[in-house]
C-alpha cells in the first residue's frame, strides 16, 4: 500500500459522493458536508447513478455510501480521474468497503490528517469482437452465459495465446483477484488474494470437463470464442450491466493498465475479512 493525501491548493477541490439511497444516508451526507467545509472542499452529489455530473479531473475522492454495488460504480466513475474510492458500508458484509457508517466522521479526519493508504486493485477490460465492438471496464468480474431455454453455451477459451478449453455447459466467469470472492467462489473455484497479479477462469456447470477452475498469469490475454452451434449468449460485467454477445463473436479480457485504487483508513487483511465473512 502506499500513502493516501488528500490536498486542496485552491480551497474548492472537489468530492464526490455517490449513494445506493438518499434517504438512508442523511447522516453521513452531514459528516461529509461538515468534514468537507472545515477542510476546504467542495462536495459534488452523483446521486445514485455513475454518471460523471460534473465531477472534474482534479478530483481526487469519491465516497460511495451502500454496498459493494454502489462502491463499483464509485470505482467505474473514479477510475477516469484516478481518483481514489472510501467505500462505506451501510449494513451488509463486503470485501469492499473500508469502514461502517458509524466510523466515517473518524475515517475521513484520518484522510485530512493523511493517516490513511491507497490499497490497490486489478482491474479488468473487456472487449467483444463483433459489430459493433464493445470495451467496458470490470472490476469483479466478466461473465459469458447461456440465455435460458436456448440450450447449451459452447465456447472455446484461450490464455496467453494458447488453447485452454472447450465448454459446452451455462458458460464461464473471468473474475479478477478482487471478484474471485463473488461469483466465482460460487461457482466453485479459489478465493485468491487481491494482491495477486493473476486472472481467474471458472467454467459454469460444464459438461464432460474435470477442470474446476484456473488461476493464470496477470499479463494474459484471455480469449473466449463462441462456437456457431452455441445458444444465444450475454455477456455480464461486474453482475450490474449485461450486453448481448453475437454467434459468432470473441471477448477478450486483459488486466488494465491503471489500476482501482481504494483507500484504507484503518490496519486490515485479505484473510481477516475472508474468515469474517465465511
Amino acid at each position: 500500500m502506499q500513502p493516501f493525501t488528500l490536498s486542496s491548493t485552491s480551497g474548492t477541490a472537489p468530492v464526490g459522493v455517490l449513494v445506493q439511497s438518499s434517504s438512508e444516508c442523511a447522516t453521513q451526507l452531514l459528516t461529509i458536508e461538515a468534514w468537507a467545509a472545515e477542510h476546504g472542499f467542495e462536495v459534488v452529489d452523483l446521486g445514485t447513478s455513475a454518471e460523471p455530473n460534473g465531477l472534474g479531473p482534479d478530483c481526487q475522492l469519491v465516497i460511495a455510501l451502500g454496498g459493494d454495488g454502489t462502491i463499483l460504480r464509485a470505482l467505474q466513475l473514479a477510475m477516469a480521474h484516478h481518483a481514489a474510492v472510501l467505500g462505506v458500508n451501510l449494513g451488509h458484509v463486503g470485501f469492499l468497503a473500508d469502514i461502517h457508517g458509524d466510523e466515517l466522521g473518524t475515517a475521513l479526519q484520518r484522510i485530512a490528517g493523511g493517516d490513511a493508504q491507497i490499497d490497490e486493485r486489478t482491474a479488468l477490460v473487456a472487449e467483444i469482437r463483433a459489430e459493433p465492438p464493445r470495451r467496458v471496464i470490470a472490476f469483479n468480474d466478466v461473465v459469458v452465459a447461456r440465455q435460458p431455454g436456448f440450450g447449451t453455451a459452447r465456447l472455446r477459451v484461450e490464455a496467453g495465446g494458447e488453447a485452454l478449453l472447450v465448454l459446452k455447459g451455462d458458460g464461464v466467469v473471468i473474475a479478477s483477484p478482487t471478484g474471485s470472492t463473488a461469483y466465482t467462489v460460487g461457482a466453485g473455484g479459489p478465493a485468491v488474494a487481491p494482491s495477486l497479479d493473476a486472472i481467474v477462469i471458472t467454467p459454469l456447470a460444464t459438461q464432460g470437463s474435470p477442470l474446476r477452475s484456473l488461476v493464470v498469469d496477470g499479463s494474459d490475454t484471455v480469449r473466449v470464442e463462441t462456437e456457431p452451434s452455441s445458444a444465444p449468449l450475454s455477456v455480464e460485467i461486474d453482475g450490474r450491466e449485461t450486453l448481448a454477445m453475437p454467434t459468432p463473436a470473441a471477448l477478450e479480457v486483459r488486466a488494465a493498465a491503471r489500476k482501482a485504487r481504494l483507500v484504507r483508513t484503518r490496519p486490515r487483511t485479505f484473510y481477516r475479512d475472508l474468515a469474517t465473512r465465511l
